[in-house]
């Protein structure tokens, strides 16, 4: 028996029940509404609960499983990319092997860390990471399955293994509605470089220097200036790179793709290492992310070869990729509604929606994860019909620009990253789910939504500074509209 012959996911076991239909509104008798229409009842919600309880049973019984049967608990992140190739699986099939990888206990037999094993690191040790951590989930647990990390949980990244001040922390936010996230960032990309290719080709023509503005989705992102012997001119590029990939994941914007988002986390938090990136499919290998093993198979001379196959990564991005979506979920009470109506004017206003951009239009819903080494065919996604609800639309409510921003000096990493960013600069955070996710900003400095606010600076001092102008009321109807911004309640089912 295994993980593979399931019907639900680890994150069923928070049943989707009718939570928000069960909890009474504070002083008074009537139910807060739920946010999807009429809420399940009676036997559909009996079988939920049942189906529910029946997933944590056999979870529990795979645990005693692999205590007599060593091994196999790693069958359930074992899936070879030929195979996804070959249309052995379907997607919810790989929807359940992205789930196990998620939650799966990392330990020596699947090259966790090196040999002799090291203990637990808070603080890493340059770019190989810390061993911080077992699983996905151990850090994004907050506001339930998927979530953000709590304080306890942060990541002290590019140390010297000992202390937290030569690191930049990190706060792991939560992975819900990343589908969308990347399937956005694609498009832009696509955007810009078609106004790339379109300037080269008239300079090309015109024989003279031809400047295009960047935009996507309403954003702006600087221009470049393309000359007529092919040569690119890109430094009034704003908020992307000058190869004008919207990179939507981490803090600082780097990565663009969720397979490599999953990898990364993987080499970083856990010592493991996929296959692709021994066999040197980055755009920049470099060995000491690895080790210096005895082959490509194993990088860091473990005794472990190929720790994780291209088809666990698939099936890592097909996970996240058909997770649910954040919600907005308005207040029940008449005077907070109230609140919360002007909240949203506020924001608007206030100037906080020129970055957190309420919501940017999806043209096509369907998302493609493409393998990095067979050259199979991709796997395609639906992501208004596949995956978890909430799933969505066609006007993605992100609450987001996709674009880096200058923060200002009080918000810059005390230390240069990885990449050739700015230590000010990040990316600007989703804002959906938000109400789910303190503590807030990269590193969880802010314990409440009003402490993040007045912790902006840089381009974002003019939103500040509106924020403190304003009436009393006003940013607490700002506060009350923000905390709508959440995710689909769900009820705790007891084993």
């Amino acid at each position: 028996m295994n993980r593979q012959g399931k019907t639900l996911r680890r994150s069923s076991v928070f049943l989707l029940a009718p939570a928000l239909g069960l909890v009474l509104a504070a002083g008074g008798d009537t139910p807060i509404p739920w946010p999807h229409g009429a809420p399940p009842q009676g036997p559909a919600l009996d079988a939920m609960v049942t189906s529910a309880a029946e997933l944590g049973d056999l979870e529990r019984l795979e645990e005693f499983l692999d205590a007599a049967e060593k091994g196999e608990d790693r069958e359930h992140i074992t899936v070879l990319q030929p195979n996804i190739d070959g249309g052995d699986f379907d997607k919810p099939r790989l929807f359940r092997f992205g789930d196990s990888f998620f939650s799966h206990e990392f330990r020596g037999e699947d090259g966790y860390g090196a040999r002799p094993l090291p203990p637990l690191r808070r603080v890493h040790a340059g770019v190989r990471g810390g061993l911080d951590t077992f699983s996905c989930a151990g850090c994004h647990s907050v506001g339930g399955p998927d979530g953000a990390g709590s304080p306890t949980q942060n990541a002290f990244l590019l140390g010297d293994g000992d202390r937290i001040s030569t690191t930049n922390v990190r706060n792991a936010p939560a992975v819900l509605g990343l589908g969308f996230v990347q399937a956005l960032a694609v498009e832009m990309s696509f955007d810009l470089a078609s106004a790339r290719d379109g300037a080269l080709t008239e300079a090309a023509s015109a024989g003279k220097p031809v400047t295009r503005a960047l935009e996507s989705k309403g954003v702006s992102f600087g221009s470049i200036t393309a000359h007529p012997d092919g040569a690119v001119d890109t430094s009034a590029v704003a908020g992307v790179d000058a190869d004008l990939v919207v990179k939507p994941f981490g803090w600082k914007g780097t990565i663009a793709r969720l397979r490599r988002f999953a990898e990364d986390a993987a080499r970083i938090h856990f010592g493991v290492q996929s296959h692709v990136l021994a066999l040197g499919w980055k755009d920049a290998p470099d060995l000491e992310h690895l080790g210096a093993g005895p082959s490509w198979w194993d990088p860091d001379n473990d005794g472990v070869q190929r720790e994780i196959e291209e088809g666990v990564l698939t099936a890592a991005a097909v996970y996240m990729a058909m997770l649910e979506t954040p919600v907005i979920l308005p207040p029940h009470d008449p005077g907070l509604q109230a609140r919360w109506s002007n909240g949203m004017a506020v924001f608007e206003t206030a100037g906080c929606a020129s970055c957190h951009r309420p919501e940017l239009p999806l043209q096509f819903s369907m998302w493609e994860e493409w393998p990095d080494t067979t050259g199979g065919p991709p796997v395609k996604i639906n992501l208004i019909a596949d995956g978890d609800p909430p799933r969505g639309s066609s006007l993605v409510k992100l609450f987001s620009d996709l674009k880096r921003h200058d923060m200002g000096e009080a918000l810059a990493d005390a230390h240069d990253g990885e990449e050739p960013i700015a230590r000010a600069v990040f990316l600007t955070r989703p804002l959906w789910g938000l109400a789910e996710t303190a503590p807030y900003l990269h590193d969880g400095r802010a314990a409440t939504i009003p402490e993040a606010i007045e912790a902006h600076g840089g381009e974002a001092s003019s939103s500040r500074d509106a924020w403190r102008a304003l009436d009393p009321e006003d940013r607490k109807d700002l506060h009350v509209f923000l905390l709508s911004l959440t995710r689909e309640p769900k009820t705790h089912v007891a084993r």
